[in-house]
């Protein structure tokens, strides 16, 4: 997993780079706008695009590919890592939805054709550009934990992939939580109400634990029958709405689904 620092500084050092190859950028940029078929590789551990540090540009990425047949051979080595995966087809009307639903996950690079000949990586910011939080109209604020969505997607794929012999997975997996923690405290959320009955729950084996949800389309997986209003609350502030017996929190439970147990 990349943390902060590193993606800080290597995209200081390869921004030359990208000035040299943007005439190729504009054509695949050109490409996935107007391309009949696009594909994109998804985790099964999370159903969410599935996400991937770059060992050399600490980049965060997600895969997509032109060709089906191309993504099936350029993804095998996901599946020989033992990450659980599938494609998805992104058709035109969905493509501006897909990329802008990468920004709240802490996405900042997408790769074309990872593991092919004409493999091409793309800054997100490049192919989706959106109002700053500061040029929101009166009234309206944007509620957006990137840096904890991206470390809870980056657990979930480790904790629930096929593990492997190496003693390297359990310190991988104690770096991840104790920054998933880090994070989770310096977070404001959204939550779901119902009116007339409070705030839901959900049953995990005996323990009940209350959804929250890092962003507001977390939170419309959640409300697809909208039958819950949305309610902002800081961290500070989850301990005093927990139910009594409630165990903790389920952040995104319908994308990451990260149990965390709040004392």
């Amino acid at each position: 997993m990349c943390t902060q620092r590193m993606r800080h500084t290597a995209r200081i050092s390869k921004m030359g780079g990208l000035i040299k190859n943007m005439a190729n950028l504009q054509e695949t940029m050109r490409k996935i706008r107007d391309c009949g078929q696009l594909y994109a590789v998804m985790s099964l551990c999370t159903q969410m695009p599935f996400v991937y540090c770059d060992p050399e540009t600490y980049d965060d990425e997600v895969f997509v590919y032109f060709d089906k047949d191309e993504a099936e051979k350029g993804a095998r080595w996901l599946l020989e890592k033992r990450n659980p995966i599938q494609l998805a087809r992104i058709d035109k009307k969905s493509r501006l939805p897909f990329f802008t639903s990468l920004l709240p996950m802490g996405i900042n690079a997408v790769s074309v054709d990872k593991g092919m000949p004409e493999e091409k990586v793309l800054q997100l910011e490049q192919l989706i550009h959106r109002q700053k939080a500061e040029q929101m109209p009166k009234g309206q604020i944007r509620i957006e934990n990137p840096e904890l969505h991206l470390t809870s997607l980056y657990l979930a794929q480790e904790l629930r992939k096929e593990a492997d012999s190496s003693g390297r997975r359990s310190e991988e997996l104690k770096e991840m939580n104790e920054e998933l923690a880090a994070h989770f405290c310096r977070g404001k959320y959204i939550i779901a109400v119902e009116e007339g009955k409070g705030i839901p729950l959900l049953k995990r084996d005996e323990d009940s634990y209350q959804p929250i949800f890092t962003d507001i389309r977390e939170f419309q997986k959640f409300n697809q029958k909208k039958e819950y209003g949305a309610a902002v609350i800081e961290y500070e502030k989850i301990k005093e709405i927990l139910t009594p017996g409630t165990k903790g929190v389920a952040v995104n439970p319908f994308g990451a689904n990260i149990l965390l147990k709040i004392r």
